[in-house]
């Protein structure tokens, strides 16, 4: 169906759009506002743009309107030709791959082509030019490129601030189809934000130049000179006098003022200082983007930036500068630069372009990433804002942010080069967030995938100290700015089948290498996406995207910007992942199939020490060992005793260690044990230990229950040792 129509003397633009009000009314339910929400404007002739009730084109009022371009929706655009005598009609853009789309069929005067703005949102412009009866004419019509999934107005633009507040200027981009508006202002000035402030100030700074050049300002200044008496012309009374008293000296040389109108002017320096100073830097930063950008500039484009810089040269070679002096600051403020004709456009030109911009809605014509690229990196910085609340943080512990600019004129985040904040939690835990986290192939890594590389958007990795020493729990999350109910009218909003099972593969092909174990152990414990829908929590929640996260930990979460709501989703994942205990994490990861995995809580054994000879078995850090009196411990050998924790007599316990075996020997046989008895033959149980761990910084523990040696053997678990209560080892009822 048509949705535009622009009415010209020498032609009539058509737009059309299939399914546009199945798009328009999914647009329509993200933004409230939506039916006066954009305008439209052309240099030459009349718009008429789609009406609901009509069905057809109309002129409506379209200062004040609705939108009709949209994300990822093909536009066919039809001109045909009226006046035989046109000549080279073209759409002419800076991008190469647009104006190929277009072809002229000359029998029947019609200039065709297809557009699609993809991921690029903001305002956007169609330009069409030809050559009629010699003259070039340029016919521009502006517009705005919407979103399906965000509102616009307000979703969209805290995206972009989102970004700017810690990533400066990565959302700029350069050669996208739209572009969004900004203000001048005070920050570091590069040559991509100069470049884009240029093409909106360059018609103003040519015009106010040759102003200048027309009527230059001019100022009567007096000039001094040194000569001779037979060449001074306007003799004062004072000059007389001292010719009388050196008369007979000739080669007198005697004081003469005379005033002359003058163009050197501070102002005309400025003046001139600013156009050869615009005029290098133009042919910098152009020949910078021919060589990086050759393939994807337009002919029309190539042709047009080299008739900007002949321009400039010639302005700058220009007779007038030559009585120029050199610019060497301003020394006060100048009225003329500030109100004269000219002067004033020509200064505010350049305090524009080197003043950088901030990230406002304004007048300069920015072109920023597409909303896909910019949508990854806000829920990058949405989790970590997140987190920052859950952990009451009012900033995290450390950032290492991989902001990386190539030759001051490209943005962007590489690939594989991550960025990182990470916190500290009140128990000693620490949560490492990470963007474009990669898992390559390289074996001396401790994390990675021996099929190919994964990269996954996020990476969220907590170091728990409740249980396992530094025992590390990875989840994953990956950003789609897609729906699977893009093409669907009325369709739910569902994440995209193919992100889901992207998640499955994440989980399945990351390892963790486990120097301990031949065998490489799997890394991931959750793996979700993030995705631009919406809908009420408990119609979210009936989802399988959602149900499946308690049931297996793979899922998705909507999330967009300002929807609250939603976002509590997201939230309260997050408090329970921070909030699980280690054993809780690892009870609930499904085994294999009629597999079942042991208790992950490990039984520790609390022995009696009675004396510091007793204690030098274990101290030395060569095969220490622990054995037991004549009574021993009631249960011993069962798989879930794991380590043992030797309580010294009137102090307690301090450490513990892994348990590496052991056997009931004779007690003469226990060698380097103190008291040794040659002919004592009563068994004792002899533990060989392996790895020993401090507790809590050294400190003595004692238990909770009862004194020991009374009865030499308690039991605890791994937990109640990593995690002491009111300075005491919580000791369990233990009925094994």
């Amino acid at each position: 169906m048509q949705v535009v129509k622009i009415i010209h003397d020498d032609f009539d633009l058509v737009i059309e759009c299939n399914n546009f009000e199945s798009t328009f009314n999914k647009a329509k339910k993200k933004q409230s506002q939506i039916y006066n929400s954009t305008s439209y404007t052309v240099n030459e002739g009349n718009i008429s743009i789609y009406d609901f009730d009509s069905k057809v084109v109309e002129n409506i009022n379209i200062k004040n309107s609705y939108p009709v371009f949209f994300e990822n929706k093909e536009y066919f655009i039809g001109i045909n030709l009226k006046n035989n005598s046109i000549e080279n009609p073209k759409i002419s853009s800076r991008i190469k791959e647009l104006e190929e789309k277009f072809f002229f069929r000359k029998e029947i005067q019609f200039l065709a082509g297809t557009i699609n703005f993809g991921n690029d949102l903001g305002k956007s412009d169609l330009i069409l030019s030809y050559s009629l009866n010699s003259t070039i004419k340029r016919i521009k019509f502006e517009f705005e490129v919407f979103p399906t999934k965000l509102d616009y107005k307000n979703d969209y633009l805290k995206i972009i601030k989102d970004i700017e507040e810690n990533y400066p200027y990565l959302v700029l981009d350069f050669l996208k189809k739209t572009y969004s508006s900004f203000n001048t202002g005070y920050a570091p000035n590069t040559d991509l934000i100069w470049w884009q402030v240029f093409g909106g100030l360059y018609k103003d700074f040519i015009n106010s130049t040759n102003l200048i050049l027309s009527k230059p300002h001019s100022r009567i200044t007096t000039i001094v000179k040194y000569t001779t008496a037979d060449k001074v012309k306007n003799w004062s009374p004072k000059l007389e006098e001292e010719y009388f008293q050196n008369k007979k000296n000739s080669s007198k040389k005697y004081r003469t003022e005379n005033k002359v109108l003058t163009t050197n002017t501070i102002e005309n320096q400025f003046f001139k200082f600013a156009i050869v100073n615009t005029t290098e830097r133009y042919k910098r930063v152009k020949k910078y983007i021919e060589s990086r950008y050759s393939k994807s500039i337009s002919p029309s484009f190539k042709i047009e930036i080299n008739a900007i810089e002949k321009e400039l040269e010639n302005l700058k070679m220009n007779p007038f500068f030559k009585s120029i002096d050199n610019f060497n600051g301003l020394r006060q403020e100048s009225l003329v630069l500030q109100k004269a004709t000219g002067y004033s456009t020509l200064y505010r030109s350049w305090i524009m372009l080197n003043s950088g911009l901030k990230f406002l809605d304004g007048i300069q014509k920015i072109e920023t990433k597409n909303i896909a690229e910019l949508y990854q990196i806000w829920c990058f910085l949405e989790i970590k804002s997140i987190l920052q609340k859950l952990l009451n943080k009012d900033k995290p512990d450390d950032v290492e942010l991989a902001e990386i600019q190539v030759d001051d004129f490209v943005f962007k985040i590489e690939r594989g080069v991550k960025s990182k904040v990470s916190f500290k939690d009140k128990n000693g835990d620490i949560i490492d967030l990470y963007h474009d986290f990669s898992y390559n192939l390289r074996e001396n890594d401790e994390n990675l995938s021996y099929t190919i590389p994964q990269r996954p958007d996020i990476v969220l990795r907590i170091s728990r100290r409740d249980l396992i020493e530094n025992y590390k729990m990875t989840y994953l999350f990956d950003a789609k700015y897609r729906l699977a109910s893009d093409d669907k009218e009325n369709s739910p909003e569902l994440p995209p089948d193919d992100a889901i099972n992207q998640m499955h593969r994440y989980r399945d092909a990351i390892y963790f290498t486990n120097k301990e174990s031949e065998k490489p152990e799997k890394e991931v414990i959750g793996a979700y996406v993030l995705f631009p829908g919406s809908g009420d929590i408990d119609s979210i929640k009936d989802y399988n995207y959602s149900k499946s996260i308690n049931k297996i930990n793979i899922g998705a979460f909507p999330l967009v910007p300002n929807n609250n709501q939603n976002k509590e989703l997201l939230e309260e994942h997050l408090t329970k992942i921070i909030g699980l205990n280690t054993e809780k994490v690892i009870s609930d990861i499904s085994p294999y199939r009629q597999n079942k995995y042991l208790g992950n809580n490990p039984i520790v054994l609390l022995g009696f020490v009675p004396s510091s000879e007793h204690s030098k078995c274990f101290e030395t850090d060569i095969e220490p060992f622990y054995y037991t009196g004549i009574k021993k411990p009631s249960k011993f050998g069962f798989e879930n005793l794991k380590y043992f924790a030797p309580y010294e007599k009137d102090k307690g316990v301090k450490e513990y260690f892994e348990i590496i075996s052991y056997e009931i020997v004779p007690r003469n046989q226990i060698k380097n044990s103190p008291k040794a008895r040659k002919g004592d033959v009563s068994d004792r149980l002899l533990i060989y230990l392996g790895k020993r761990v401090i507790i809590s910084g050294g400190n003595y523990f004692k238990i909770s229950d009862g004194k020991i040696g009374q009865n030499p053997y308690r039991y605890s678990d791994l937990f109640n040792l990593r995690n002491i209560e009111n300075e005491k080892i919580k000791v369990l009822n233990f009925n094994q």
